[in-house]
């Protein structure tokens, strides 16, 4: 008798805990049972870091109209960024800029909108070239701003902004999705 409600005991308990896994939270703690994931290697808020990384998430105390809770883009400090690299539960748009040059026609709020229809499938991880030059000379980046994908185990593919010439955000976005990133399921 103590076996059987032992049993229904944790078979609630194990239903439970499977009904509120639900969305981003259960790719969230399924990632966790399979090694770190790439959120093991964020830190606070920074949005005056050489490194950071734009992540969708909701904003503390933020609630709509309704009551729900508000997600944005936040900019989270990069503790170790060969480890987030290195981690395989994403993929990542490196984005490469300048900040000794300020603001590049509002590049980066587009990027920022990017980051937030990407979300679950890439990650934004924001480089000041200047602080990274060894990744610039890596990827023979000759004109700013750039994008990299880098997808563990496979080779980084760099948009390329110097053929370009001028292009669209657009033109990167459909550049993701050729690599198989698409913001519309893919």
């Amino acid at each position: 008798m103590i076996r059987k409600k032992a049993a229904a005991v944790l078979c609630a308990a194990f239903l439970l805990c499977m009904a509120s896994c639900s969305g981003k939270n259960a790719a969230a703690s399924s990632s966790a049972s399979s090694g770190p994931g790439f959120r093991d290697f964020l830190g606070e808020f920074a949005y005056d870091l050489p490194a950071a990384c734009m992540v969708y998430e909701q904003v503390d105390g933020e609630k709509d109209e309704s009551g729900n809770p508000v997600y944005g883009i936040q900019y989270r400090e990069i503790k170790d960024l060969d480890k987030l690299l290195a981690s395989t539960d994403t993929a990542f748009l490196l984005y490469f800029h300048a900040s000794v040059y300020g603001e590049d026609g509002g590049i980066t709020a587009v990027v920022e909108e990017l980051a937030e229809k990407l979300a679950g499938k890439v990650t934004v991880v924001t480089l000041d070239a200047g602080e990274f030059s060894d990744m610039v000379g890596k990827y023979n980046i000759s004109l700013l701003p750039e994008f990299v994908l880098h997808v563990s185990g496979q080779s980084d593919k760099v948009f390329g902004t110097a053929d370009h010439g001028s292009w669209t955000m657009q033109q990167v976005a459909d550049w993701l999705a050729e690599n198989g990133y698409s913001m519309n399921g893919g």
